[in-house]
């Protein structure tokens, strides 16, 4: 348990932690935002529309924060375009990756809620691809931006037609 899991209006003033070394290299949460080496996730949001990509360098496992150069972490973010007290399903898909769930986050807003496990859903899975700790008020067009290690493009992430 977190301090902003234990109160979420602490969430107004610190952001919530993260496992740096699950994300690429440089990143840095901020209260409804990761910037990764200086680019807003939400910002790459804005330019490319959902769901969209991040890569970067991967960290160095116990190394303190050191870029591996030869491996690489890739962000994926997101939008909520279902959501009850049970399930979430994103605009993106996830089949072959493997997104760390346990290090998802809400991007775009600060929410005062608690945090409550949800079954998560891509955008053609018929079942759940994962559980993920989110406040429990999860609304649609909402942002979620999850790492998965290795490199891949926004094409791996996108619905397939016809499916």
């Amino acid at each position: 348990m977190t301090l902003t899991s234990l109160f979420p209006t602490f969430r107004d003033s610190i952001p919530s932690p993260f496992d740096r070394d699950a994300w690429p290299a440089g990143s840095i949460p901020t209260l409804d935002d990761v910037v990764v080496s200086g680019v807003s996730l939400k910002r790459i949001v804005e330019l490319c529309a959902t769901p969209c990509v991040y890569t970067g360098a991967a960290i160095v496992p116990l190394s303190g924060g050191v870029a591996s150069p030869t491996e690489s972490t890739t962000v994926v973010i997101a939008r909520v375009i279902e959501a009850d007290a049970t399930h979430v399903r994103l605009d993106a898909t996830f089949e072959g990756h493997a997104p760390l769930w346990r290090e998802a986050r809400l991007l775009g807003r600060v929410s005062h809620a608690y945090e409550d496990p949800f079954a998560l859903y891509g955008a053609d899975a018929l079942t759940a691809c994962g559980v993920v700790r989110i406040p429990n008020d999860p609304r649609v067009g909402d942002l979620i931006a999850v790492p998965c290690a290795g490199c891949f493009s926004v094409g791996d992430v996108r619905p397939h037609e016809g499916r």
